[in-house]
């Protein structure tokens, strides 16, 4: 025969998994959205953070038409699954003027979702925009050159998408992303022809830190990087996972040394 703790832990367990899966579901119920954003915005209502809670297109669309949101300057949406749709909903919300700093990683949101993003008439106060691991391609940086909602964007990353040497050489043109610091490409198919265009580029005066790794990049691109006399500022040039010779392993090293920019290339 069970104790009675035993059936209290029993149960509590379930009351857990309950809960865990309404959070999960990707069909929440309006009144859930409204509680679960009571329950993450911070005590100043300037931070949202739904991370890892499947709140789907519906759940944006709700989340759109909150008033609450007009005082948050940072947007946590990792792994919501809220694709275009529910960015689009999200592009539309005059409640988002104020945002800020906006990570929406694995929202599979694609080069649409992009699109509503530059075509907001709301956001344009972003200084961070994480949009890595959103299959977004290189069709996406049409949209993004034609818009002046990036012009205070610091951060950037792209990491973990579709860009082929096409996407980056676009990207490379565009010329309201001045104020870029941190630029993150990592996980893409970039190859040498994407890098020597983004090495011969102007249009990044102020980029400090590059991740380039796993890029399909081989010598000539990584010599252009290094050489490249458009990234005055720069401090780290991250080239790791990269098809390198043992010659610009070895001219990464000396020039890790005698400049002030650390050339990672393991």
């Amino acid at each position: 025969m069970r104790t009675p703790v035993l059936k209290v832990c029993k149960v509590a367990v379930i009351g857990l998994l309950l809960v865990s899966f309404a959070f999960s579901s990707p069909s929440l119920a309006v009144e859930d959205i409204k509680t679960l954003v009571q329950s993450r915005l911070s005590m100043d209502g300037r931070v949202l953070d739904l991370s890892r809670v499947v709140i789907g297109t519906r759940g944006a669309k709700e989340l759109a038409q909150m008033e609450l949101l007009s005082s948050v300057t940072t947007l946590l949406l990792q792994g919501n699954k809220i694709k275009y749709k529910g960015m689009k909903a999200l592009a539309k919300s005059p409640h988002l003027e104020n945002l800020q700093h906006l990570d929406l990683w694995g929202n599979l949101i694609g080069d649409m979702g992009l699109k509503a993003l530059a075509e907001s008439p709301y956001l344009k106060n972003l200084e961070s925009l994480k949009i890595w691991k959103n299959e977004i391609g290189d069709e996406a940086f049409v949209f993004v050159g034609r818009s002046k909602n990036f012009l205070n964007l610091t951060t950037l990353l792209l990491n973990d998408n579709l860009i082929t040497p096409d996407g980056i050489s676009a990207f490379s043109k565009i010329e309201t992303l001045s104020k870029l610091v941190t630029l993150n490409l990592f996980s893409n198919e970039i190859g040498d022809e994407g890098a020597v265009a983004f090495a011969n580029s102007k249009n990044f005066p102020n980029l400090e830190l590059l991740y380039m790794g796993q890029n399909n990049i081989a010598d000539q691109g990584a010599e252009a990087l290094m050489d490249s006399p458009f990234f005055p500022k720069l401090k780290i040039l991250d080239l790791v996972k990269n098809q390198l010779s043992q010659k610009i392993r070895i001219q990464a090293f000396k020039y890790s040394k005698e400049k002030e920019t650390q050339v990672i290339v393991r």
